[in-house]
Formats: structure tokens, C-alpha cells, sequence
């Protein structure tokens, strides 16, 4: 592989931990200390290579079939334009999909769900479960009464009505009748989808929630999870 001086190494959060098990049944190659993938992106215009290091950090290189340098701009968080928006985004799709089905979380990754999960993993204990092999979704239960107080879901947007052709990640929380009548407004917090809607709410992954507010309603989620006092 020529240009090594190029490769883009993936910040913490970007990528989920790969699991090493995984890479090969996707398509990357061991080759030495580190594993290596390539695909062609916008009608063979671009070739993306991908190489997880034993230690499992993940690094890029985009290149430019026909002028066979290395192509940037779409790292480049203020390049603006239609053509690299398609190339940013094909590069993206990429390693969402490498993320799924290597990832430690499957498709639940990125750095907001990440952030998510090690706060949930740290205080509680409780790490993400897959209990259906035929359904994108997984839940977090507590270990103290076996209750899911989380469920992650990809869905289409119309699901919860709002636009969009993509699926999105989704995650339902518990909470109180009022709790739920008070925070549904269809702009944050939605009807439970899948749940029963009066115990039940709806966030979007994507990050239109501060991570300090989501932390304290997976703290009241978990709360609600726990085995009542026997008065």
C-alpha cells in the first residue's frame, strides 16, 4: 500500500470496538499486525481502505482512482458542496456498515450511543443485550430485577412520525404516566413505539438530546426497573 503517511486514524467514539472475530466474515484481510478492507465508492470514482490494528484502532484512506492520490475534503468538517457531501457520505456508509456487523454494539454505535452505553455500564453495571437474532434491537435490563429499563430500535422515521426516508436509531425509556404526558411533545420525546405509550417514551439517537438530560432519564428509567419495597 502506497502513501502510509496518509491514513486518517479514527478518533475515539468514531468507530464502536470492533471485534476481531468479525472483520474477517465481513471481507478485511490479515496481513501482518493489522486487518485490511477495500471497497469502491461512487461508481468506482474513489477507493476506500480500511485497517484495524491488532490493538483495534481504525484507520482510512480514500483514494482517487484516477489521479491515484489521496483524496481529504471530506474530513475537512467545514468543505461544503454537493460532491463532496456524496463522497463524505458513501465514505460514511461504509464504516456504519463495518460498524454494525463488526461492532461490539452491532448497529447501536457512535460516539453519542457510545457515551451512552459506558455511563450505563459504569454506574450500573448493565451492558446491551440481543435478545432476538432476527430483529435489529436490543435492550438493557437491570441485573438487580431482570427489567428492561432500555430498548434500542432502528426503525423508518415515519414510525414515529417524523420525515425521512433512512432508518434511524431509536431507544424507549420508562417512565410515570405524567412523567410521559409531561415530556412527549413529537419534537424530542415521542409515543412509545413497540411499548405501551403510557409507561413508555421514544428518543431519537441522534443527538438531539444533551448528554446530561439523557443520563438522568436513563437514571429514572432504571429506578422505575428495580423490585418495589415491601412496605
Amino acid at each position: 500500500m502506497q502513501k502510509t503517511d496518509v491514513w486518517h486514524e479514527l478518533a475515539a467514539g468514531e468507530m464502536p470496538k470492533l471485534l476481531a472475530d468479525k472483520l474477517e466474515p465481513f471481507g478485511f484481510r490479515r496481513d501482518g499486525d493489522a486487518y485490511f478492507y477495500a471497497e469502491d465508492l461512487l461508481a468506482g470514482s474513489f477507493r476506500l481502505h480500511v485497517k484495524v490494528s491488532i490493538d483495534g484502532v481504525v484507520s482510512t484512506l480514500l483514494m482517487d482512482v484516477e489521479s491515484e492520490e489521496p483524496y481529504v475534503l471530506h474530513l475537512v468538517e467545514n468543505a461544503q458542496g454537493a460532491f463532496v457531501g456524496e463522497v463524505r457520505a458513501a465514505y460514511q456508509a461504509v464504516l456504519d456498515r463495518i460498524g454494525a456487523f463488526c461492532g461490539e454494539h452491532g448497529s447501536f454505535h457512535g460516539r453519542y450511543v457510545e457515551e451512552l452505553l459506558q455511563y450505563v455500564q459504569n454506574t450500573y453495571g448493565d451492558e446491551l443485550e440481543y435478545p432476538w437474532k432476527d430483529l435489529d434491537a436490543a435492550v438493557i435490563r437491570s441485573h438487580l430485577s431482570q427489567k428492561w429499563y432500555a430498548v434500542f430500535m432502528k426503525v423508518h422515521p415515519s414510525k414515529i412520525g417524523i420525515g425521512g426516508s433512512q432508518p434511524i436509531r431509536i431507544m424507549d425509556l420508562h417512565g410515570t404516566a405524567e412523567q410521559v404526558a409531561a415530556l412527549v411533545d413529537g419534537k424530542k420525546y415521542f409515543p412509545g413505539w413497540h411499548m405501551n405509550r403510557k409507561y413508555w417514551y421514544t428518543i431519537c439517537l441522534d443527538g438531539s438530546i444533551p448528554m446530561p438530560e439523557l443520563k438522568q432519564r436513563i437514571d429514572e428509567s432504571f429506578v422505575l426497573a428495580q423490585p418495589k419495597k415491601r412496605r
